[in-house]
């Protein structure tokens, strides 16, 4: 009778903190910023420009916890340093400051190249003439713990997406603000949101219309968040997950807990409800194509 307690009480327990691991979110990651690499043709005040806009995009996300390496002392290069020619950040024992940041706290790190910042003169219709701006650059994600490469993501901003100005400065500043709005997505793609369904709000004929998740302010949740849910289930130690709909959020109601419109799958979600399945939701891209075709 012990042995058959034991075992009730085993199972009981794993089934307990496999539950868990969907139910609790995980809270903001620690990531650090480091400098831009770039090569000796590409201007340092313009690097300094497009980092200084990645770092307000990433900071409007309000998804992770986000340091600059420039205000830790034992991480920062001097501006008059990194400003010389062939100088960049990556010259440092990448190593050494990986073991750095990991110490002082960094879950992830945020490295990127710029290949490219070019302004080129052109007419327009009528023959007034102006810069036309263009920027390439590769910003890489890695796990500080072990070195892991997360993703790697390379950006490009010209044509409809870049910037334009009566000199070569001005085209390039106006194009790296296009860099804030670019980082919605690199957020949603490497840093995502993680919850469950608490409780269906409304329904109607068997289909869920609204539900309650346990995502809130404190992860970054915002009003026309989008979220997929899936259906969670072990599988020889492993996550196997199927998409069973889609939703939108309507209000942030709370640290914790925002009000979502089923925009996708309600008579799926109901009946996983119901039948007690383990529910998954996950963030994903915002802009047009990440929200309606992803």
């Amino acid at each position: 009778m012990r042995k058959i307690l034991l075992i009730v009480f085993c199972l009981c327990y794993v089934a307990a903190g496999y539950a868990q691991n969907f139910d609790e979110p995980k809270g903001k990651p620690t990531v650090f910023i480091d400098y831009l690499r770039r090569s000796g043709n590409v201007p340092f005040a313009w690097v300094e420009g497009l980092r200084n806009s990645v770092i307000e995009g990433i900071q409007k996300m309000d998804r992770v916890i986000l340091i600059d390496v420039d205000a830790q002392d034992a991480l920062r290069i001097e501006a008059q340093r990194r400003s010389s020619e062939n100088i960049s950040a990556g010259e440092d024992n990448e190593m050494d400051r990986l073991s750095a940041m990991n110490e002082l706290g960094a879950q992830y790190i945020i490295t990127g190249q710029v290949s490219s910042m070019t302004a080129t003169w052109k007419k327009d219709s009528e023959g007034k003439g102006h810069y036309d701006g263009a920027v390439t650059y590769t910003l890489k994600v890695t796990r500080s713990k072990d070195g892991t490469l997360v993703g790697t993501k390379t950006l490009q901003h010209s044509g409809l997406t870049g910037g334009r100005g009566g000199n070569k400065e001005e085209a390039i500043a106006n194009t790296i603000t296009y860099a804030v709005h670019s980082m919605r997505d690199f957020v949603d793609e490497y840093f995502k949101m993680e919850g469950t369904i608490l409780e269906v709000n409304a329904e109607k004929k068997g289909k869920a219309e609204e539900v309650y998740i346990n995502l809130g302010s404190m992860h970054g949740v915002k009003e026309a968040q989008k979220f997929t849910v899936y259906v969670a289930r072990e599988v020889a130690g492993r996550i196997a997950k199927k998409e069973i709909g889609r939703l939108t959020t309507k209000t942030v109601e709370g640290e914790d807990i925002s009000l979502c419109k089923v925009q996708k799958g309600g008579e799926e979600i109901m009946r996983a409800i119901n039948d007690g399945q383990t529910i998954m939701i996950i963030s994903r891209e915002q802009t047009l194509m990440g929200g309606l075709f992803n």
